[in-house]
């Protein structure tokens, strides 16, 4: 017999025939205990706010990105009751829509093993609300996948990118390569004039192949879906606040998969850590 069924059957005999709960139990065939036992709902009020309060804010995040984010602040809670929440919440991540698929052998670079060993760029287009075309220049490291730099203007010409990554490499030390399209901005004299003078390598993608690419344009794919599709902007000045907001937040709180759960700046402390003690994380 069915557990919930024996219940039932124990719970009228009791009621009905006035026999003792031993007897209704063994003739039912359930044990006492299980008719005993009541049953405690859990108070998920709370969980539920704090999931609801992470999507809201960040609605480009999935269940399992704020299981992320509510283990890093101390909550004790497993990934499937944060997705039963999220989906009785009715919450979900709407697609954009689908995006041509390249075709063909793709060429795998090998990855990156430290920081500043190879720095990626490229250019990202938006408008303002007034139709005013803007461009942005999106800098990240492969290793730590930390965001250098997004500047954004209403033109960036080959001399400003140098300018910018000079600026870029002041804060945080000279890349061994610097890896990008072959774009007139990419192959400038002053984007080649300052690369032999700093030493560093240029490594261009073959024409027409982005995947060769891949990290920046995985950044881009962020960036333009978290940021750029989720606000309007009026004016540069405005433009530039909201990208550095954007920026930090994506450096230092967004968990990323590929840094099991940890953002850039979490990833480059534990680096500096183990250079410090000499030991592994």
């Amino acid at each position: 017999m069915v557990t919930s069924e024996a219940k039932k059957a124990c719970s009228k005999a009791l009621q009905e025939h006035g026999i003792s709960e031993r007897r209704a139990c063994r003739l039912a065939g359930v044990n006492r205990s299980t008719v005993r036992y009541q049953a405690i709902g859990s108070n998920d009020e709370e969980l539920e706010r704090k999931i609801k309060l992470i999507a809201f804010e960040k609605r480009r995040y999935g269940y399992r990105r704020i299981h992320m984010l509510l283990k890093r602040k101390g909550e004790k809670v497993n990934h499937k009751k944060v997705f039963r929440i999220y989906k009785n919440l009715g919450l979900k991540v709407l697609k954009r829509g689908g995006r041509k698929r390249a075709i063909g052998v793709r060429v795998c670079k090998e990855r990156a093993k430290q920081l500043n060993q190879r720095w990626a760029l490229d250019f990202v287009s938006d408008s303002l609300a007034c139709g005013r075309k803007i461009r942005l220049l999106t800098v990240i490291d492969e290793y730590s996948r930390k965001c250098l730099g997004v500047i954004v203007d209403t033109s960036l010409s080959g001399s400003r990118v140098a300018r910018e990554l000079d600026k870029i490499i002041k804060e945080n030390g000279k890349p061994e390569i610097i890896i990008s399209d072959n774009g007139t901005e990419f192959t400038s004299h002053s984007i080649l004039n300052r690369s032999k003078e700093r030493e560093i390598s240029s490594d261009y993608i073959q024409p027409g192949k982005p995947y060769q690419n891949g990290t920046i344009e995985s950044f881009n794919g962020k960036l333009r879906d978290e940021c750029l599709n989720e606000n309007l902007f009026f004016d540069i000045t405005q433009a530039k606040r909201i990208l550095e907001a954007w920026s930090l937040d994506y450096n230092k709180e967004r968990p990323h998969n590929s840094l099991q759960g940890k953002s850039p700046f979490q990833k480059v402390r534990d680096l500096e850590i183990m250079e410090l003690t000499g030991t592994s994380i």
